[in-house]
């Protein structure tokens, strides 16, 4: 092997260990206490802002907790709703100082934040017996959307009530109701029917070719995308891309399916930076990021059950973060559990870039030696200094 050659192959090696290593994304549980409640817990909403977190439930239960400490059960506030029935589903309205709840035999009530009182809505009475199951307010923060487990839709606004949409769904299978997060357009989940959009003069459009999968959610994260993601059976997902002026001529692009999920997709959660965090049975969450088209493994069934068998064997209420990674997700059962991301692969890549750098050190040392040894021009210069400066010296 020739001098040349052997230098060649040591640079190389050099280049290789500086390459570096992409590492998967991890998250570190920890046991955030139960919050107790008389059943199961059935709906949940996070505050614009993330400072607080509205909870609701079985048996007319309804409950806040801190959304930046949610494991402080001191700043926790019991909410009196002074019913029985089921509250299935809450939602915010866009300024954060009050919610909508709705549930079973047409509870419609509205909550005011800065008192914490529960009370009737407007026009509440006009939907006794209707088993109300999602309410979703637009961001024009004009007015919210209620949908029913018979298929009835309602616009709602505080000065006039719910109003029943003239051309309704017509369908049972309702599963899910979203809003886009800057446009007044609203996408309508059903299980059975397909997709359908609900435009800003509350008109309702089906979106064809879209009934031939089983849906189970939908989200709209990302506000400075017109496109909204439905997930379904199998894996399934599909693009929703929003007409923000014509909610009607809206499309979708083609059914894919996430090769890497063998768990089923039950819902989905608004995360950070635009992000959502999809929902699996067996207990997991997958990061969907709509800006790059990419979905990935958040937390793993194998990661839960490792953590806590209980908590592994129930069903995820919802998740939310502060930041990429950082953040609580809540079961229906009310085991609370933080995420944060796992610190230790850096300390790791720390030592192994110090060691790299030893390393690399004397390789380049071995270099500079073998060039030295080989070459008569240096060592003869090396000489006439070493002479020259021992000549001062004397």
């Amino acid at each position: 092997m020739t001098m040349r050659r052997f230098i060649a192959l040591v640079l190389a090696a050099l280049c290789a260990l500086a390459a570096p290593v992409a590492a998967a994304p991890a998250v570190v549980l920890s046991d955030g206490g139960v919050i107790q409640a008389p059943g199961a817990l059935l709906g949940m909403d996070v505050r614009p802002g993330g400072e607080a977190v509205l909870l609701v439930g079985e048996d007319g239960w309804a409950h806040r907790i801190d959304g930046l400490q949610p494991d402080r059960r001191d700043l926790d506030v019991e909410l009196g709703t002074g019913r029985s029935v089921d509250i299935n589903a809450v939602d915010w309205h866009p300024g954060g100082a009050t919610a909508l709840l709705v549930g079973d035999t047409g509870l419609l009530m509205r909550y005011v934040g800065d008192t914490h009182a529960v009370t009737n809505a407007n026009g509440s009475n006009l939907l006794t017996g209707r088993n109300l199951i999602d309410v979703a307010w637009r961001p024009g923060a004009d007015v919210a959307y209620i949908a029913s487990e018979d298929g009835g839709l309602w616009r709602f606004a505080e000065g006039t009530g719910p109003v029943m949409l003239e051309n309704g769904l017509e369908t049972e299978d309702i599963v899910d109701l979203e809003c886009h997060r800057s446009a007044n357009v609203c996408v309508v989940t059903t299980s059975q029917d397909g997709l359908a959009v609900i435009g800003r003069s509350h008109d309702v459009t089906w979106l064809t070719g879209t009934s031939t999968t089983t849906w189970s959610t939908v989200t709209c994260a990302d506000p400075t995308l017109n496109e909204c993601t439905a997930f379904g059976l199998g894996g399934s997902t599909m693009t929703i891309m929003v007409d923000t002026e014509t909610a009607s001529r809206s499309s979708t692009g083609p059914i894919r399916n996430l090769q890497s999920v063998d768990s089923e997709m039950t819902g989905a959660s608004v995360a950070a930076a635009g992000t959502s965090l999809i929902h699996l049975s067996p207990l997991g969450l997958i990061r969907h990021d709509p800006v790059n088209d990419q979905a990935y493994e958040h937390l793993g069934a194998d990661q839960a059950l490792a953590f806590d068998t209980l908590v592994a064997g129930r069903s995820l209420l919802g998740a939310w973060e502060s930041d990429i990674g950082t953040g609580w997700f809540l079961t229906n059962d009310g085991d609370l559990v933080g995420m944060a991301p796992d610190r230790s692969d850096q300390q790791s890549t720390v030592l192994e870039t110090v060691a790299g750098i030893a390393v690399a050190v004397a390789l380049i040392g071995t270099i500079i030696g073998l060039i030295f040894m080989n070459s008569p021009k240096l060592q003869a210069a090396y000489i006439r200094r070493r002479n020259a400066r021992r000549s001062r010296q004397r």
